[in-house]
């Protein structure tokens, strides 16, 4: 599987992980291949939001855009993924009020179908 990261990654509990850890659990793992950027064989969009160029232009493409949470649950699992580090201000830089949201947790997926 083809995926592009974009955007800081963050783990379940909001933890910060270096891309480069992030792309090296993916090496791990084995199946999941990391593009630099979106291309015709992209499967995948991980996002830590939504709202920007690439992700809008993955959707209108037909590529799954998923949250890092999402994605790390749901092809990461087993992987041990360190946390932390020396952020880098271009790939590793937070803004919480930014991060698309976790709908990894099955009870806030209940209140949103009754919504």
């Amino acid at each position: 599987m083809n995926i592009v990261f974009t955007g800081p990654a963050t783990d379940n509990s909001g933890k910060l992980i270096l891309r480069t850890n992030l792309t090296q659990a993916c090496i791990q793992k084995g199946n999941l291949v990391v593009q630099p950027a979106i291309g015709p064989d992209t499967d995948l969009l991980v996002a830590s939001r939504s709202d920007t160029v690439k992700a809008k232009r993955a959707a209108a493409l037909g590529i799954a855009v998923f949250s890092y949470p999402e994605f790390i649950t749901r092809f990461l699992k087993g992987v041990e993924i360190p946390t932390g580090g020396l952020a880098s201000k271009f790939t590793d830089k937070v803004d919480a009020d930014m991060l698309v949201p976790n709908f990894v947790e099955w009870d806030q997926l209940e209140v949103i179908d009754h919504l």
